[in-house]
Parts: structure tokens; sequence; C-alpha cells
């Protein structure tokens, strides 16, 4: 396999450099009479000079020696500058749109996918082009410490036309989305300008804009605005500029060119010619060199790696006693054995409220009896519901509407009789997709319904007119998880410690989107569940202030800690393993929280991991020797040059990237690249300072990236592995829905701490 990273080489251990303190002031002073020559950066307490092109013999500063790794974070700003400046050097008619991460813009025509497609006075003024990405990263691959670029390629818009222009032109700006363009001091053709997304234009007065902004209406040239670089925007102009005929001709090119555009292979390709312009010249390597000997040379070929560990695939177990296993699909094992709580779970004889138009009811009773009973000829279906998960019975109550409206899908609900339903399955048409958030009935028949701790299985009329075995299977399965149901566990890892797997989402509530918004409140959700998958509970802790997060998080960690050790009957002094998979930390506040609900539940010697999981990162991995696999129903291959699931690379010794999606995964040749997932074990970043800590991290990546791997099998909303564990899937989950109902009115989402806390009500 071989990593997007292009190793760095140097000829040296140490280096020298001058410097000197460090004060805010003379660091300005530095940069302003000596920008053209030289870069300036402070680490610490000291401002470092590198002397690019000075050969006057000007000393700034005193000399001091580092090392290459020893001194890292200086020997990264270093490289950094040095990069960007050769860069400047030898391509001077790019100007890059970031210093770091280090982005440009193609200059090839044939990188923009639009311009044979756009008349000749908007040519190289409105594109689609090729962005380039390169990041700067150290790592400890098989125990060798090295330096390297990551080198990624985008596609962006391009639009320079400035609301000066569009409004010369007579474009209507009256409530466009703007952007403020901002060059930086000394950066003028150094640096593409800053832009900040600032609001929307409520009038305009001779050259002057009034923008609603979130510092209230502010007025701006309408030579230093532009509009915002989305689709939406861009395309509205090219309809006034073209016609709507072309703009959307120019739309569905962009759309039907993505697959092309994302293609593996292709990319690869793409990414070693890069490196090759970026860091050869005519055949050689192109040498990164200041006045004061520090140099380095990139190499242009792609770093191979090999998998760090054996990553396998779980076994499943459908029985208390593990006698019930499968090592292949747990689909078979539901088949041949039933559920693992079969014999314990409290609702064998569910009733179920159906909801239905009455145009479709033929179908909608046709598709309940072929979910409860099977299909007797599939494959997969056979059983049905009921037998499938060894019930016995399932009771539907079908209730008619007469349209599709909200007041007549509360009617059937409320009009339901005394007997509470165990589920609802709702069958909606397809075009409430295309309600707001505000407005769709989906999310206000969801709030009904979980308000009344009902959980809810939507289907689309869509569905109900054409289903097969697959879409019944899953929607079988979900079905018995929101019921409460737990359908397979995984193996628990042998341990005399205690181990929970705790799932911490967090969002951040803003008004908008704009620069200024405020975003201080704070909405935290937490997902327990036990080291062998079993979904434990879950909770919301309530939207606060950011100041008060840390209190509710503290609160809601100990509550659930409290519950759940009483439950399994912890005793005193053992040792309990919290594993904490987070999306995205808040600086420290989960360190400082974890500290204090460890000195609040003292009776247990407790070990902790923080672990972030995601695929916003850099780093791609390429297989080159993958031929790609035939596609069902289709001649074109799949997948070609993408590694297989489970394949792995350490990057350090708290960095992992696995790939969750291989060939066999993707759905169509369509789906284009897939990013392996990130595992990052966290640990205090900056000035933290709490030597309590560090005796309770738990730092075993092999045991926490197998776990993962492991848990990405129990998403229960389908019998395919996914590419995140249930955790995070989870958390991901419940805060999307609670984001998108906040603005239903009435809806309070503290219902959910009572009768649905342990069911999977947002599958």
């Amino acid at each position: 396999m071989q990593l997007n990273y292009f190793p760095i080489e140097f000829e040296f251990e140490k280096y020298q450099l001058n410097a000197e303190p460090y004060s805010h002031e003379r660091l300005g002073e530095l940069r302003a009479l000596h920008n053209n020559t030289h870069s300036f950066f402070r680490n610490g307490d000291l401002i470092y000079i590198s002397n690019k092109d000075d050969n006057t013999g000007t000393a700034i500063g005193s000399l001091a020696e580092r090392s290459i790794f020893g001194n890292s974070q200086i020997t990264a700003s270093l490289i950094k500058h040095l990069f960007f400046r050769t860069f400047k050097e030898r391509f001077q008619q790019h100007t890059p749109v970031d210093f770091y991460p280090f982005r440009f813009f193609s200059g090839q025509q044939r990188d923009d996918i639009i311009f044979d497609f756009l008349p000749d006075n908007l040519k190289n003024r409105i594109g689609y082009k090729k962005l380039i990405e390169v990041q700067l990263r150290l790592t400890e691959i098989e125990n060798k410490k090295q330096f390297g670029f990551l080198i990624n390629i985008k596609r962006n818009w391009i639009f320079d036309k400035t609301c000066a222009e569009l409004h010369s032109e007579n474009y209507n700006l009256i409530g466009a989305e703007v952007l403020h363009a901002e060059t930086l001091p000394g950066l003028t053709n150094i640096l593409a300008p800053n832009e900040d997304f600032i609001g929307e234009i409520l009038s305009i007065s001779g050259t002057k804009a009034k923008i609603n902004t979130n510092e209230g209406e502010k007025e701006y040239d309408l030579g230093e605005l532009f509009i915002r670089k989305t689709k939406r925007s861009i395309g509205n102009y090219l309809a006034f500029a073209i016609s709507q005929e072309k703009s959307d001709e120019i739309l569905r090119l962009i759309e039907n060119k993505r697959s092309d555009i994302y293609d593996t292979k292709k990319l690869y390709s793409e990414i070693n010619s890069i490196a090759k312009a970026l860091f050869t010249e005519n055949g050689n390597p192109v040498l990164f060199q200041n006045k004061d000997g520090f140099c380095f040379t990139v190499k242009s070929s792609p770093l191979t790696v090999y998998n760090s560990i054996e990553i396998k695939p779980p076994t499943f177990i459908f029985d208390p006693a593990a006698t019930k296993t499968t090592n292949s699909f747990p689909d078979n094992g539901l088949n041949n054995f039933g559920p693992y709580d079969s014999n314990i779970f409290d609702i064998k004889s569910p009733n179920v409220l159906c909801v239905c138009n009455k145009t479709i009811r033929g179908n909608f009773t046709q598709f309940l009896s072929n979910l409860r009973d099977g299909l007797p000829q599939s494959r997969y279906f056979q059983k049905g519901l009921q037998k499938k998960y060894d019930l016995h019975s399932v009771s539907f109550n079908i209730k008619e509407i007469q349209s599709n409206t909200l007041e007549q899908y509360l009617k059937a609900i409320t009009d339901d009789d005394d007997s509470k339903p165990h589920l609802a399955i709702i069958e909606i048409p397809e075009n409430f997709k295309q309600y707001s958030d505000q407005t769709n009935p989906y999310y206000q028949i969801k709030a009904k319904l979980l308000a009344l701790e009902i959980p809810i299985q939507f289907i689309t009329t869509r569905i109900i007119n054409n289903y097969n075995e697959y879409i019944l299977n899953s929607i079988a399965l979900q079905i018995y998880a929101k019921l409460g149901g737990t359908p397979w566990v995984l193996p628990t890892q042998r341990s005399v410690d205690r181990e929970l797997v705790i799932g911490i989402g967090h969002s951040w509530l803003r008004k908008n989107q704009y620069t200024g918004s405020e975003s201080n409140r704070v909405v935290g959700i937490t997902t327990f569940l036990s080291s062998d998958g079993q979904y434990l509970l879950g909770d919301k802790v309530k939207d606060v202030s950011y100041e008060n997060y840390f209190d509710e998080l503290l609160k809601s960690l100990k509550q659930s800690i409290d519950r759940l050790s009483s439950e399994q009957g912890w005793n005193d002094d053992e040792t309990v393993r919290l594993i904490f998979h987070i999306f995205k930390p808040i600086k420290n506040t989960e360190f400082d929280v974890i500290t204090q609900l460890i000195k609040d539940i003292s009776q247990y010697r407790i070990k902790f991991a923080f672990v972030t999981i995601g695929n916003i990162h850099p780093t791609t991995l390429f297989d080159i020797n993958q031929p790609g696999i035939g596609s069902y129903g289709s001649t074109v291959k799949k997948g070609e040059y993408i590694p297989v699931r489970g394949s792995n690379v350490f990057l350090d010794s708290e960095t992992c990237i696995v790939q969750m999606l291989g060939a066999s995964e993707l759905k169509t040749s369509k789906h284009g690249m897939s990013k392996p997932i990130q595992i990052k074990i966290l640990t205090p970043q900056g000035n933290y300072n709490n030597t309590e800590i560090n005796d309770m991290l738990f730092y075993d990546l092999t045991y926490i990236t197998q776990q993962i791997f492991s848990f990405t099998y129990l998403s229960w909303r389908s019998f395919l592995p996914g590419e995140e564990p249930a955790t995070m899937k989870y958390s991901n989950l419940i805060s999307r829905l609670l984001g998108k109902m906040r603005n239903v009115q009435g809806w309070d989402p503290d219902t959910l701490k009572y009768g649905l806390k342990r069911k999977k009500w947002f599958l």
C-alpha cells in the first residue's frame, strides 16, 4: 500500500538558526522591515528567524542550535516557511489561497471542468477548478521518525467578479449572501485575500451596500464584496448572465463528472504528478534551503506502508452463553438462532400503530403482511419480523388518513385506542424532504410520538410501492432495535478490568453561519455501550451556555455511571476502564470533566482513554495492486486502487488510520474515493497542567483500534458494517435529529430521558 505522503530528507540531525526574545511589538517590527527576505515565527518565548534571500550579511538575533526531531515544532515551522518561499520563487504565476494548509488552484485549463462551456467573457472569472492542498506531518511509522508532505486534491468554485461589477451589470444583489475580502498588510500578490462570510445584502446606495450581519447592519464598499461561492449563488448568477438553461447544463455537468473527478486511480496519478512538479525540477530533487544552512529535499514518490496490525472481523454472538455464534454475516446467525436477547426480551407481542394514506391502503397492508410474515421465496427474509426475531405475534392497528397533512397524521395518532402502541409505522410521501426543518411534518410527527415515548419507523410511499427482501430485512432489524431488542453482541475482551465504551457528541447552537455568530450554547449527547457492544443507555446533556457545559456533562456522566455500576454490581476498588469516543473535543474540557468524575467516584480505580474518530483528516491509502471488483448489474469495476477493509497504518503511537470501506463495501463504481477513518488517542493539549491525570490514561492503540473496528458492525440500521463505530453513529444520529427538531413547537427533548433512554429510537 502507499500513502499520499512524500517523505522529507535531511542530511543532518542538528541545525543552527538565529533567535531573539519574543514580544508582539518586536515581531511586528521585524516583519515590517525584513519580510521580503526573512521569515519570522514565534515558539515559546523566542522569535526564530530564517534568512531565505538576504545576502547583505545583516545579523538579526543570536545563533541557536536546535535538533530536527528534538525541536520538532521549530523544525516544522522552518519547513513550512521554506516551502512557501521556494514555491513563490518557482511558480510566480500562482497566488496561494492559504499559507497553512498550503493551498493553491491549478493553472491548467484542463483542470477547470466548465471552462469550455462558458462564454469568453466569463472564462477564468468563473470556474470549477482543481484545488491542491499540501500539509506537513511528523510521523513515526514502523518506529522511524520522519517529516513528510501530504498532498490532496479537491474541486472548488472560483468567482472573482466583485459585487461592484455585478451591480454595474444590473444583477440583483438584494438578499445575496456575501463575503468580505481583505488583503492582509504586506501580502498583496503573496496570499489571496482573506474572505469572511459576513451576511446578506439589505440595500445598495451608490457604491455602498448595507449588510445584515451578526453585529447589526453595517456598510461595506461593493468593491470589497463577493457573492458566496456556492452552487446556488453561482447558479443564479449564471442564469442571469447566460440563461437558466445553460446554467442548469453547467451544474449538471459538474454533478455528472463527480465520479470521474474522485476516481481513486485517477487521484493517485494526479497526486503523483503534483508531487513531481513540486519536489523535482528537470528530473532532480528541488533543494529547499535558506542562507543559514537549513535545507531539505522531498521524495517525489509516495511512502510505501504495510498493515501495522492484523484487524479481524468479529464473531457475532446470539445467546448469553456464547454457544450460538457465527463468524460470517450476522444475518445468518439471526436466521439460525434468533436474536441474542430472545429469552429475556419483554415485548414479545408488540402492538404497532400504522398510519397510511387511504389511496395506498392495499399496497400498505401487503407491505405490512410481508414485513411480519416474510417472503417465502427470498434468500434473506423468508421468516419475516415475527419468526426471525422470535416474537409471539405482531399486531397492526391501521389508521387511514384522507391527505398527507400534519393535522391528519396527528389526528390518527391522538385518536388511537386506549392501549399505548409499542411502535408506530408511518407512511409519508417523498416530497416531505423538500420542506424546511421548521415546517416539515416528518419532524413534527416524530416529536409528537417521541413525546408519547413511542419509537417511530417512517416508510416513504415509494418504498411501500417498490420494496424487496433487502429493504424488508433492514426495516425489521431497525424495528427490533427500536423496540429495545439486542439482535447480536460481540465477544468481550477477556480482562480483569470492567469496561464501558462511551460516545460523547456535542453540537454548537448558532443563529447562522455568518462571521461573528454567537455559538456560546452547546448541547451534549452521551451513549453508553458495554464492551460486547450492548447498548446500555443514552443521555442528552441539556442545552446550556458553554460556561455551564462542564458541570452538565459531569452531572450526566456521573448519573449514568452510578446507574450502570448499580445494575452491573460493581465492587469497590475494582479497576474500571472508560473508553470515550469523541467526534471533536472542546479544548481540554473533557479532560477536566473526567478528572472531576474520577474524584467523585473514588471507590473505583479508573483508567480512561479519549479517542477521536473521524474522516476529516488529510491521509489517504492507496493499493495499486487492487484491480477492482465487479459491480452488481454493471460491467464497470468498482474500488480500483482502494485497499481492502481493515487495512491500517499506525502513523505514530497515538494515531492510526483504518480503511473502513474497501472495494467490496462500495455500492457502485460511482462511489469514488473512500477515505480511511483516523483514530487518535488524545492527550491534554497546550500548557495543560494536571499531573493527576497521567497515571489514569489508557494508551493501548492496538486494543482500541480493534475494538472500534468491531463496533462498526453494530449500527443495527443495516446488516452491513459502517464507517464509524456505533458509539459515534448513535451520538451523531441523536445530535442531528435533536438539532432539526429544535424548532418544533412544543417539543421537549427531556422526554428522551425516561421511557426511550434504553431504546434505539434514533435509528
